[in-house]
């Protein structure tokens, strides 16, 4: 495709670049004034500035690309796979984000040497900092870099040996934006570059809408399409197969404690009604109201675009179709903003990591606060050239997701167990990690389960198959295997699912059953994390009759609950009302919409209630 932007589309990008690096330098003093300005901003976010940084780096250039592939493959209902995380974060809405705001880390990471003692701690500390900051940070930006590579070739015009240099370029900015304005110049960039973004796609959906003749027109035409799967154009994640919806679940579950620069956010916020605050303006725009421009245009695509040789690229061809010169370039500013918004956080969240769990803690632990705020913008550095690498070595952003997927997801319990059990101690957290890490590299170097989950769980045999080239039409995809290599690794979600389902088992029976053959954390610590971090009172009985005072856990268990299921209730009624008023019955979305409102308010109004009662059983009063 040629270069079709004229001097107003270069003015739009170039503006979006210059004003990013511009508040990321008004920030440069205040936040290099010590680590923790530079990574939780003195912990004086709003929890409007902080939900709505969540959002924008949530969204990042390849979410658009990802979900019109899912739509074009495989229909609406694979949305799921990107909708299926709000299920945990409004349980931190409710409940873990409160807690990480109380703990007032500068890292998450943290946690791991106030839960436990002794030397496997300390060890299981840097080596999860490492991890977080060498393996999962870069994972994370070699997909957001592949994914500006796509639209780089797609929206730019240009050829794929020269691609490399357009986001050489941008990855650049977003090396400065973290340099030198540390944590609040990305959260500050990230609010003008959600608003940027998101207007963008609300713009491109409205031309896509427009070009096929309306949304009834589209509805009509892509319910004519017998070869797609998502004809009926269903909402519902019920026609899913067992192993994707374990998929799905079990990502959305794994994201309730938090974690990374999600925790990133809370611990920088005001106090810990901004931190629920915060979470819940992300959860809103991000999973309901955010996804459904870049749904219709992917629709949209099905109609104008029914052959296209990747499904991602049908985003950014659609941007160069229906957009006129003028507004091209708006729409590719929108995605640099996505881009940068996203890249920036992840630049920063990692040298968080390096400095604070691992170069601070133990290397050099008497610096002044000036060199450290130094060290960590070489940090940056280093974090942004291990993301480039990635991106360089992978073949595809769902090839990172999946790899990012199964490696995150063996500890999803034992997550959850370090909160909710005493009995959890030091060595089951160390065996869980390193049989964790067996079963992953056994799983992605030597794909040791492939073919024998493929046979014992009836999954498709293509499963095993790793295509070499994949062409859509009218939404089937066509998959070449002539040149099938059997050690090639695959991503279909089936066999996705059911690696994770092996590694949670795995991992969860060798973490429980070192943690009751060794003897448990001393119970002075755990007094100390019972204290500060109020988990539920269920599963730390012995600990509190061990306290010999009266114990508050601050939030109910069946109130929390409840809670969960209010504001559960409040967001899928969002999701699915603003799906049935653009393409099914706008009565029901009006009434879904409505509930959702209802649902929303009670959640705000409980949320207050569990602040004034947090302050009480602080000793302090609202």
């Amino acid at each position: 495709m040629q270069n079709s932007l004229i001097w107003i589309d270069y003015i739009s990008i170039i503006g979006v670049l210059a004003i990013s690096v511009g508040i990321a330098l008004y920030f440069t003093k205040s936040g290099g004034e010590s680590m923790e300005s530079f990574f939780v901003s003195g912990r004086s976010l709003h929890w409007l500035a902080a939900g709505a940084s969540l959002a924008a780096t949530s969204f990042a250039a390849d979410t658009p690309l990802w979900v019109t592939s899912l739509v074009r493959e495989k229909g609406i209902q694979y949305v799921w796979q990107f909708w299926a995380p709000f299920v945990g974060s409004v349980l931190t809405v409710v409940y873990f984000g409160r807690r990480w705001r109380r703990m007032a880390f500068l890292t998450d990471i943290e946690f791991i040497e106030t839960r436990y003692g002794g030397g496997c701690a300390k060890l299981l500390r840097g080596w999860s900092g490492a991890f977080g900051a060498l393996i999962i940070c870069p994972l994370i930006c070699g997909w957001v870099i592949k994914a500006m590579e796509t639209i780089s070739t797609e929206a730019l015009g240009l050829p794929d040996d020269k691609r490399i240099y357009a986001t050489i370029g941008v990855v650049a900015v977003g090396i400065a934006v973290s340099v030198f304005g540390g944590l609040s110049g990305v959260v500050y960039a990230d609010f003008f570059q959600l608003v940027l973004a998101t207007l963008g796609t609300i713009l491109l959906g409205v031309m896509a809408v427009m070009a096929v003749g309306g949304l009834d027109v589209l509805v009509e035409r892509l319910g004519a399409m017998s070869s797609w799967p998502g004809k009926d154009l269903s909402m519902m994640p019920a026609q899913l197969p067992l192993w994707d919806m374990i998929t799905f679940i079990v990502v959305g579950l794994g994201v309730a404690t938090s974690g990374g620069y999600n925790a990133q956010r809370l611990l920088a916020c005001r106090d810990s009604r901004h931190a629920s605050g915060a979470q819940l303006l992300h959860t809103i725009l991000y999973y309901a109201l955010m996804p459904w421009p870049w749904i219709i245009v992917a629709l949209c695509s099905m109609v104008l675009i029914p052959e296209i040789a990747k499904a991602d690229a049908a985003y950014p061809k659609m941007m160069m179709m229906v957009l006129p010169s003028g507004l091209r370039g708006i729409l590719i500013a929108a995605m640099l903003a996505a881009f940068l918004s996203t890249i920036s956080t992840l630049f920063n969240w990692g040298a968080s990591y390096l400095m604070n769990d691992i170069f601070r803690r133990f290397i050099k632990t008497d610096c002044s606060d000036r060199t450290y705020v130094v060290i960590s913008r070489v940090a940056t550095l280093l974090i942004a050239t291990a993301g480039a690498a990635v991106a360089l070595m992978a073949d595809s952003i769902q090839q990172l997701l999946v790899i990012s997927y199964v490696l995150g997801s063996g500890g999803f319990l034992i997550n959850f167990m370090q909160w909710m059990w005493w009995r959890m101690n030091r060595f089951g957290a160390v065996a869980g990690f390193l049989s964790g890490w067996v079963v992953v590299i056994a799983m992605l170097l030597f794909k040791a389960f492939d073919r024998p989950m493929a046979w014992l769980l009836n999954l498709p045999d293509t499963v095993s198959y790793s295509s070499t080239q994949t062409v859509t039409k009218l939404g089937k995809v066509l998959t070449d295997t002539s040149n099938y290599d059997g050690m090639a690794f695959s991503t279909a979600e089936s066999l996705t699912g059911a690696r994770i389902a092996l590694a949670i088992v795995l991992v969860t029976i060798s973490s429980v059953v070192v943690a009751l053959l060794t003897p448990p954390e001393p119970m002075e610590n755990l007094k100390k994390f019972l204290l500060k971090a109020r988990p539920f009172s269920f599963g730390w009985k012995p600990v509190i009759r061990a306290l010999g005072e009266p114990y508050d856990a601050v939030e109910d268990f069946w109130r929390t609950m409840f809670s969960w299921l209010i504001c559960l209730v409040s967001v899928f009624a969002l999701i699915q009302g603003i799906g049935e008023l653009l393409i099914g019955s706008r009565s029901i979305g009006c009434g879904l919409v409505a509930l959702s409102g209802l649902t929303f308010w009670w959640t705000y109004r409980r949320l207050q209630q569990d602040y004034a009662h947090e302050l009480k059983a602080y000793g302090r009063h609202p």
